[in-house]
């Protein structure tokens, strides 16, 4: 019974008439999964990409501002963060205007403000985040920008679950020393 198994299996190795059918029905599982794992990798560095670039509009678009900024300001950044990753959300993100103080070697936080899940940055916080920081002259500010949008995969795929892509960017003031909230 071994002998005849084996005389089979042999057969069926050498032999090269196939069916076309039987090979797709084999490899079309295997393709449509590479193909879904393909679409899905792409499309989150696209998202992610997507996400870095508007978080760098908005830090540029604060950057250029001459004017107090308020709530309605705040509040349009985030529709135009809506808009630029055109994603369902949720959207979080943080506006921190931070102050270099070379006496004492630290970073001060002038005012921070959010929209979302974020919380306001604090001085202790600055500590945390010191490496991320650019190097700045005394008395010089830097606005500081983060953002975070929720990603869902088109398909499910192993190794890439949905998750939240966090961006991080500063900008110094080009018009004005630094940039005022106004709380009206």
């Amino acid at each position: 019974m071994f002998r005849t198994l084996m005389n089979r299996l042999r057969r069926f190795g050498r032999d090269t008439d196939a069916n076309v059918s039987i090979e797709m029905v084999l490899f079309a599982p295997l393709m449509t999964a590479i193909l879904a794992a393909t679409f899905s990798l792409h499309d989150a560095f696209r998202y992610k990409n997507l996400n870095t670039k508007a978080a760098y509009t908005i830090s540029d678009a604060l950057s250029r501002e001459t004017d107090p900024i308020d709530n309605a300001y705040l509040d349009g950044m985030v529709e135009l963060l809506e808009y630029l990753t055109r994603s369902e959300g949720p959207y979080s993100m943080r506006v921190t205007l931070v102050r270099y103080n070379a006496k004492k070697d630290k970073y001060v936080r002038r005012w921070s403000q959010t929209r979302g899940d974020m919380e306001a940055l604090r001085n202790r916080d600055l500590a945390n985040i010191r490496d991320q920081l650019p190097t700045l002259l005394h008395n010089e500010h830097v606005i500081v920008v983060e953002t975070a949008t929720d990603y869902q995969p088109p398909f499910s795929i192993p190794g890439l679950p949905a998750q939240e892509f966090y961006n991080f960017g500063f900008t110094r003031p080009r018009f004005a020393p630094k940039i005022v909230w106004s709380d009206t």
